[in-house]
């Protein structure tokens, strides 16, 4: 089995620059299933499509200037990063409490066993020219998008992990 580090790292590695981010899908833990997060990539001077799946999703935070992406189209991707550090990963589980909408009695809080679950996951960061995509997930995979046709629309789409 793969460290965390050792997956972090791989993710780092991902030659992402200067990709167009064509579509993120969020697929929310239901029951015993765990969430999942897509982000399609197309890389127009090769003609290529891929699919990075993030699997044991725990947080996502997408935060983008659409104006700023549109002027620098088709390139939208600068680079990917990903880190464990349980600090980083708890401040960003923490911040986003707030946007929960909910309240809870101390006794049922469900921030206490997050920031325990944090030791878990690794962060993941998909920079962007104009923004990030932020995914707290346990690991990933990256490869064709068969999902797409050449324009880029979608097709059909069901991944199970």
């Amino acid at each position: 089995m793969r460290t965390r580090k050792a997956i972090a790292d791989s993710f780092s590695q991902l030659d992402v620059h200067d990709d167009t981010v064509e579509r993120v899908s969020i697929v929310p833990a239901a029951g015993r299933s765990t969430g999942k997060v897509e982000v399609a990539l197309f890389r127009h001077w090769e003609n290529r499509r891929r699919l990075i799946k993030f699997s044991n999703v725990a947080n996502i935070s997408v935060t983008t200037d659409l104006d700023v992406l549109r002027q620098n189209s088709p390139s939208s991707t600068c680079c990917a990063e990903a880190s464990v550090d349980i600090a980083a990963i708890q401040r960003i589980i923490r911040g986003q409490k707030p946007s929960w909408n909910l309240r809870y009695d101390a006794a049922i809080d469900p921030l206490p066993p997050k920031l325990v679950s944090a030791k878990q996951l690794i962060l993941f960061r998909l920079r962007l020219f104009g923004g990030n995509i932020v995914v707290l997930a346990r690991s990933f995979t990256v490869g064709p998008n068969p999902a797409l046709n050449r324009t880029g629309r979608h097709v059909s789409s069901t991944w199970r992990a």
